[in-house]
């Protein structure tokens, strides 16, 4: 059994299922939206007629080369890092192979009409997030440790467990905790594609998190007061007790999710 570690752990079989991931909108703007990349997947892209949408890459990126299915239904414009892309003739589902100097993306196109520029549908942007340089990559094994040294438990006292949650217990972690430099997560289902993952400031304002597979945790080279874990419109706030932030009761109340502590 073999992993893709980058915000998904995708179990490789020989069945003929497809990777096709949707990328997932943010906490602030839902027409804002991030995807971890993964170079199994193919990414499906909905535009909408009337409206420009953009892609972005890795900030060092740039793009060398785009082939496409249908080039009259599409306006493409390369620029830098970013791709800006719009449907403009009826029936523009298709697919795209984009070239860039560090890696390939496969996506699969459609194009829609708004109800307006607030369709809940809508996309602005799409960024794609990495995983870590020496992240467990296409082929490694579940044991791998990514370059980071396994937590050992065996000394509990090294480590903050003091970790609370509220959320769907299904997408959620089994176990939280840090060592004062990385978070460490553990999700029941190791073949499970794992949720993506924010870090929410003192302003309640996500960013995206990156993260490294070290044996059967996932990693985040930081600590923080809290994190969201989202996956579709399901939702899972982690909050780090021992380092709370200022709001976090007012948000703890808006959760409709009882809150639980979760088992060491």
């Amino acid at each position: 059994m073999k992993v893709i570690a980058a915000f998904i752990i995708v179990l490789l079989t020989t069945t003929s299922a497809h990777a096709l991931r949707e990328p997932k909108p943010t906490m602030i703007d839902g027409r804002l939206r991030v995807v971890v990349y993964n170079p199994e997947d193919v990414i499906k892209f909905t535009g909408f007629f009337g409206y420009q949408a953009s892609i972005e890459f890795e900030e060092s990126e740039t793009i060398d080369n785009i082939s496409i299915g249908d080039s009259v239904a599409w306006q493409l414009v390369p620029s830098g890092k970013r791709l800006f892309l719009k449907p403009v003739e009826a029936n523009p589902t298709t697919n795209m192979t984009l070239i860039t100097n560090k890696r390939v993306y496969h996506f699969e196109l459609h194009g829609k009409e708004a109800t307006d520029i607030n369709d809940p549908e809508m996309v602005f942007n799409v960024k794609f997030v990495y995983p870590e340089e020496g992240t467990a990559g296409i082929g490694a094994g579940i044991g791998g440790n990514g370059g980071i040294a396994l937590p050992d438990l065996s000394n509990p006292e090294k480590y903050n467990f003091n970790y609370t949650m509220s959320g769907p217990d299904a997408m959620a972690p089994v176990k939280v905790f840090d060592d004062g430099e990385f978070t460490y997560m553990e999700f029941r289902d190791k073949n499970a594609e794992v949720p993506a993952i924010f870090l929410v400031d003192s302003q309640a304002k996500e960013s995206v998190v990156n993260f490294r597979v070290a044996g059967k945790y996932i990693v985040i080279e930081r600590v923080a007061s809290r994190f969201t874990l989202r996956n579709g419109p399901d939702i899972v706030c982690i909050f780090n007790e021992t380092l709370p932030l200022d709001l976090a009761d007012s948000v703890k109340k808006k959760k409709p999710s009882e809150k639980v502590t979760l088992r060491k």
